[in-house]
């Protein structure tokens, strides 16, 4: 099942001539109307210990179950036991539909859309304990990195010249905005569009553009690209691509456009949740002639990545009781 948020306000609403799939009719708005499908597709609906208190040399069971709340298969899902405090506890996994790697790793081929799979480890203490501890202090920490494709469509209104001064004598003109349409996936790239819509059509003319991509999901980017030969955490800038414009087409990205090519000049950090907003002058002169009145346009942007999250769970070991 698709869950979305719509975001409004204000004014008129554009007449579409693409069509969007399942898209509501919302009566009117002032800045752009944003649609975003689910954030977080690969989830731990839970992660516990059982029992979660054991005796020095005893055993407990690690236990979580992974689910794809998206509508279409998720590949090579990882999942891993990363923080048990080696040496105090010994791990091996009992559960995991494919492949194990190792004693703390469960590698999910294909999870499909609405599946979920168990994922279960087996930890049997045995050091030395002398004190009631929990260890680490913060708790076991499960890991789930998986990768994702997610796009987004950006509505874009134009207005002849004759349309336009018309419009403004009668007292009929309106502005416009946007519709931007997110696809799901944590990690969600958007083009919008910082002028006034509609847009005047002229010779010359051009409107601004710009990418930004932002983080809603409750986990973090894992996607590593390199630079100067070290790795960071980024988006490869091949990873990102965005349609619709074209140097020979209707919208022509200015020289100095940071993604003239179809995409980044390059790679994509993220700053906190957002990366830094990357402006670009767009020609639309060609439309001159081709708008008698108005027309929408769109502009599609996609981003290919990994993403990663974490759950955690303590898990007291108590010392034996001697005498």
């Amino acid at each position: 099942m698709l869950v979305f948020v719509v975001l409004s306000s204000g004014c008129t609403i554009p007449v579409l001539n693409i069509e969007i799939p399942g898209l509501p009719e919302i009566p009117g708005f002032g800045g752009p109307t944003v649609v975003q499908y689910e954030h977080d597709i690969v989830i731990m609906t839970s992660l516990e210990a059982v029992p979660n208190e054991i005796d020095a040399g005893q055993s407990a069971k690690l236990i979580t179950y992974v689910n794809n709340k998206g509508d279409k298969p998720v590949e090579n899902v990882v999942v891993e036991l990363y923080d048990y405090c080696s040496g105090l506890f010994t791990p091996e996994i009992t559960t995991c539909r494919d492949n194990k790697a190792g004693p703390t790793k469960c590698e999910i081929k294909k999870l499909l859309a609405g599946q979920t799979i168990p994922v279960v480890w087996t930890l049997k203490q045995e050091g030395e304990v002398k004190l009631k501890t929990i260890c680490p202090p913060d708790g076991m920490k499960v890991l789930v990195k998986y990768p994702y494709k997610t796009s987004s469509l950006t509505t874009i209104s134009f207005i002849s010249e004759t349309e336009l001064q018309r419009s403004l004598e009668e007292r009929t003109y309106k502005t416009t905005a946007s519709y931007i349409v997110t696809g799901q996936g944590p990690i969600k790239p958007y083009i919008t569009v910082e002028d006034k819509q509609p847009v005047p059509v002229f010779k010359g003319a051009r409107t601004v553009l710009a990418l930004q991509v932002s983080n809603k999901g409750t986990g973090q980017l894992a996607s590593e690209a390199s630079k100067d030969n070290t790795k960071i955490i980024a988006i490869p800038r091949a990873n990102v691509k965005i349609t619709n414009l074209d140097s020979g087409g209707e919208l022509k990205p200015a020289d100095d456009c940071p993604f003239k090519s179809g995409s980044p000049d390059d790679d994509v950090r993220l700053i906190g949740k957002d990366s830094s907003k990357m402006i670009c002058k767009v020609d639309i002169s060609s439309l001159d002639g081709k708008v008698t009145k108005t027309t929408t346009k769109h502009v599609e942007v996609s981003v290919e990545y990994e993403y990663i999250f974490t759950k955690s769970v303590p898990i007291t070991v108590n010392p034996k009781v001697t005498g």
